[in-house]
């Protein structure tokens, strides 16, 4: 005997709303919760009238049963946000370096769509993935990779162990993908320090602080948006991530 419809809604819920509602997608532009909560609902009712519901096995307790498969769910759904968040992660790691570097770390302001202090260029570069994320369609591959996931993975199945290291390992490359997306700026500004401490060392009497952070600044934001337009393949990688690491879940 299959589990009702109904519950099929509630544990594709489960799933898609640790995938979707939590993800800097909704949460940067400070969606209203009633609104997730309808917006998963919705696509919970189109998954479970489009799979097979779970079989429960003859003496098997209903309760147990359901209980067990909505903390599979939960495994799942975490994971599936996991992509998502190692995406805008890596936005935001580069804005930290860029910010680093120029010396706008020293000015952190408070960020109301995260509730906690962000710098200038991190802020900035979160919300440059969100409107890249929409303007490349990118939304509807992750939809569609949330939909095929019911298939890799059914309701109330757990998780294989070997599905558990590719998630891993791609939110891992966030950190290179992060350094990668600041590159650019950070070694230009290396290279800043290094001429600035050449002077430094042959003309003592000059305030290297005084004239390097206005240097640094200058450059910093020159480069920055020279390399915007040559870093359209790189941004492309970054957020078609959590597609990719959709489907490597088993």
């Amino acid at each position: 005997m299959e589990i009702s419809w109904v519950e099929g809604v509630l544990l594709a819920s489960v799933r898609l709303a640790l995938g979707i509602a939590f993800t800097p997608l909704l949460t940067t532009f400070a969606v209203p919760r009633l609104a997730r909560l309808v917006f998963v609902l919705s696509l919970a009712m189109l998954a479970a009238g489009s799979v097979s519901l779970p079989q429960l096995a003859s003496g098997q307790a209903r309760p147990w049963f359901l209980l067990f498969a909505a903390a599979h769910e939960v495994a799942l759904g975490l994971l599936l946000g996991l992509g998502v968040h190692a995406a805008f992660a890596a936005f935001s790691i580069g804005g930290r370096l860029i910010d680093t570097q120029m010396g706008f770390a020293l000015g952190a302001v408070f960020d109301p769509a995260s509730n906690h202090h962000s710098t200038i260029t991190s802020s900035g570069f979160n919300f440059l993935a969100v409107l890249f994320f929409f303007a490349a369609d990118v939304h509807h591959l992750l939809l569609a990779a949330y939909f095929r996931s019911f298939e890799l993975v059914p309701l109330g199945r757990p998780i294989e162990p070997a599905g558990w290291f590719p998630m891993v390992q791609g939110a891992g490359s966030m950190f290179t993908l992060g350094f990668l997306v600041a590159s650019p700026v950070v070694v230009a500004l290396w290279l800043a320090d290094v001429v600035l401490g050449v002077l430094s060392r042959n003309m003592p009497q000059m305030n290297v602080m005084f004239l390097g952070f206005p240097v640094k600044v200058m450059l910093g934001l020159s480069i920055l948006a020279a390399s915007m337009g040559l870093m359209e393949p790189l941004f492309q990688k970054v957020l078609m991530l959590p597609v990719l690491l959709v489907d490597r879940v088993r």
